[in-house]
């Protein structure tokens, strides 16, 4: 069977037999709609509520990208400086560190208190979470330059800037590819938290309101309507890195 054949079909496979576990354990211990729906319960909600969820993803998306955008934008550019400069390196890379460790749902509130209750604050949100994997995946990718291509451009008297264009960011695509894979997931989650913190649409909107209702239906609902949000933006970065990092999938083959 084709590989790429086998990819997409095993997850199918795995997916209608969790769903078919799913309807069966729930069917079969009479478990409460309330604690958890069944499958076809949720589809029905979707179905129901189609419109209305497509027009809260689509604003959480929005946030998720222009985030992504920012901090992966942000990320390179001071992954660039960390590589080129150690002083850079030394005095703010500590500093990135410490911003990673502060649990994102403490600064939702205060990003909403100083960007107020519209998508700014979600954007900076994802923004922020998405903003170290580049850094750290960025600053390997530059490093990791083998000295023997070194020695070759500079026997070819290359400049510092052929050095970078040439060889240093050519080798560091395949790790910032992989970071903008890692950053495509969690700036959908960065927008959501931030919903959570203070919205008034939006799918973390959604999640709260229907929590605090007990809609347990629209809740799963919301739940998987952002899942198919992320892993479409995940298949995006995808498969913008095998169009560009073609001589990749040649090595594979």
């Amino acid at each position: 069977m084709n590989s790429k054949f086998k990819a997409i079909l095993l997850p199918i496979i795995f997916f209608i037999l969790i769903i078919f576990l799913w309807e069966i354990i729930v069917v079969s211990f009479h478990i409460p709609n309330y604690l958890l729906p069944a499958p076809h319960k949720i589809a029905v909600e979707i179905a129901r509520m189609g419109k209305s969820l497509l027009k809260d993803t689509a604003i959480t998306m929005i946030e998720a990208v222009l985030g992504f955008i920012l901090g992966c934008g942000i990320g390179v550019l001071t992954a660039i400086g960390f590589a080129h400069s150690k002083t850079m390196k030394l005095s703010m890379y500590p500093y990135a560190i410490a911003l990673k460790t502060i649990p994102i749902v403490a600064i939702a509130p205060l990003l909403i208190l100083w960007f107020g209750n519209g998508m700014p604050a979600k954007i900076v949100m994802s923004a922020l979470i998405c903003y170290f994997p580049v850094i750290v995946n960025t600053v390997k990718g530059l490093k990791s330059v083998s000295p023997e291509s070194l020695d070759l451009m500079d026997s070819l008297s290359a400049t510092k800037w052929q050095v970078f264009t040439k060889l240093r960011w050519h080798n560091a695509l395949p790790y910032i590819f992989s970071a903008l894979k890692i950053s495509a997931t969690l700036a959908v989650i960065g927008a959501i938290v931030g919903e959570l913190a203070g919205a008034n649409k939006g799918i973390g909107y959604v999640i709260l309101v229907s929590s605090y209702r007990l809609e347990t239906n629209m809740l799963f609902a919301a739940i998987v309507m952002s899942s198919i949000g992320g892993i479409l933006f995940f298949g995006l970065i995808a498969l913008l890195e095998k169009r560009i990092l073609y001589w990749q999938e040649d090595k594979a083959e």
